[in-house]
C-alpha cells in the first residue's frame, strides 16, 4: 500500500512539472528546459528503480529495465515542449537514474529496505519541489500572473507533498514488499514449512541446538546441516571473509547478516520438517557458490 501511495505522489509531481513546462514553454529557455529534463528524468528513474525492485523481488534484469524505461519516459515528456536536446538529456538521465536505483536496492540489506524506500520518496519529492521553485524563478511575476493556474502555485505543491508523505509514510509495507529482493524461493523449491523466529526477548535464553557456519569468499562451511524440528536453534554466522555476507533460508524470514570479520546470531525454531535452501543474498554471491542446505528432521 505504501509503495502505491508514494508512486502516486511521484506521478502527480512529474505531471505537475510537465504541465508547468508546457504552459510556460515559450518563456523557458532551452538551457533551463534541458536542466529540467535531466533533473526530472534522473529523479524519477532513481526512485522508481528502487520501487520496482521491491515490487518484483528477484527480477534484477526486469526491474532494471522497467526503472530505466520509466525514468527515460519522464525525461522525454518534460523535455518534449522545449527542444530535441532537452528530450535527449531527459532520456539519457532517466535511463541512468533507473539503473542506479535498481542497483542501489539490490545491494541493500533486507533490514534497510523499508527505510530506504521512505528516504528515497522524501528525497525525490524534495528535489522535484526545488525544481519547481527553480522554474518559477526563471519567469517574471507578470508572466506568472498572465497564466495563473494550478501549475503556477508552489504552496499547493508543497501542501500535496506534505499531505501525501505525512499519511503515506505511516502505512505498513506488505509482506512481499519487505522481503529482500533476492530472497524469494526458487521455482524448484516447493517446501514451505512453517517456522518462527524467536522474539528479541528470547535471545538470552539457551538454545537446544547450535548451527555454526563460517562464511568466506565465496562459500559456507559447512554447507550441509542437520537439525530437529520444534527445538530452539541458535544460528551463528562467522564472517571470516573480506566482504559482507548473509545467511538466508529461502522461503522464510530468517536472515542473518554479518559484516567482514564479525559474527551475528539469531535464535529460531522450525515447526515442520523438510529440506531448506540457504543462500547469500549479496549480488553475485549465490551465483559464485554461496549456498547450503538445511535438513530439518521431525
Amino acid at each position: 500500500m505504501i509503495l502505491a501511495v508514494l508512486t502516486g505522489l511521484i506521478v502527480i509531481l512529474s505531471a505537475w512539472l510537465t504541465g508547468f513546462v508546457i504552459t510556460f514553454r515559450r518563456q523557458i529557455s532551452c538551457m533551463v528546459g534541458m536542466m529540467s529534463a535531466m533533473t526530472l528524468g534522473m529523479t524519477v528513474g532513481l526512485v522508481m528503480g528502487t520501487f520496482v525492485v521491491v515490487w518484483l523481488p528477484g527480477q534484477f534484469f526486469l526491474s532494471t529495465m522497467i526503472g530505466m524505461l520509466i525514468g527515460g519516459l519522464a525525461g522525454v515528456f518534460i523535455g518534449w515542449p522545449i527542444s530535441l536536446m532537452a528530450i535527449m538529456d531527459g532520456l539519457l538521465s532517466g535511463i541512468m537514474g533507473g539503473m542506479m536505483g535498481a542497483m542501489l536496492m539490490f545491494m541493500m540489506p533486507a533490514a534497510y529496505i523499508t527505510v530506504t524506500v521512505k528516504i528515497m520518496a522524501i528525497l525525490c519529492s524534495g528535489i522535484l519541489f526545488l525544481l519547481f521553485i527553480m522554474l518559477q524563478g526563471e519567469l517574471k511575476a507578470e508572466q506568472l500572473r498572465q497564466k495563473s493556474s494550478l501549475f503556477a502555485k508552489p504552496i499547493r505543491m508543497f501542501i500535496v507533498i506534505i499531505a501525501v508523505l505525512g499519511g503515506g509514510l505511516q502505512l505498513p509495507f506488505s509482506s512481499s514488499a519487505t522481503n529482500p529482493p533476492l530472497a524469494n524461493p526458487s521455482p524448484d523449491h516447493a517446501n514451505t514449512g512453517h517456522h518462527h523466529s524467536a522474539s528479541p526477548g528470547d535471545q538470552s535464553k539457551d538454545a537446544a541446538q547450535e548451527l555454526y557456519v563460517a562464511a568466506n569468499e565465496f562459500s559456507f562451511s559447512p554447507n550441509d546441516f542437520q537439525i530437529h524440528a520444534n527445538q530452539r536453534v541458535r544460528i551463528t554466522l562467522d564472517n571470516a571473509g573480506q566482504l559482507e555476507h548473509d545467511f538466508e533460508i529461502v522461503g522464510t524470514d530468517i536472515h542473518v547478516h554479518a559484516a567482514a570479520g564479525e559474527k551475528s546470531s539469531q535464535i529460531v525454531f522450525f515447526e515442520e520438517a523438510g529440506t531448506y535452501e540457504v543462500r547469500c543474498t549479496l549480488p553475485g554471491h549465490r551465483e559464485s557458490g554461496m549456498t547450503a542446505t538445511i535438513q530439518v528432521n521431525a
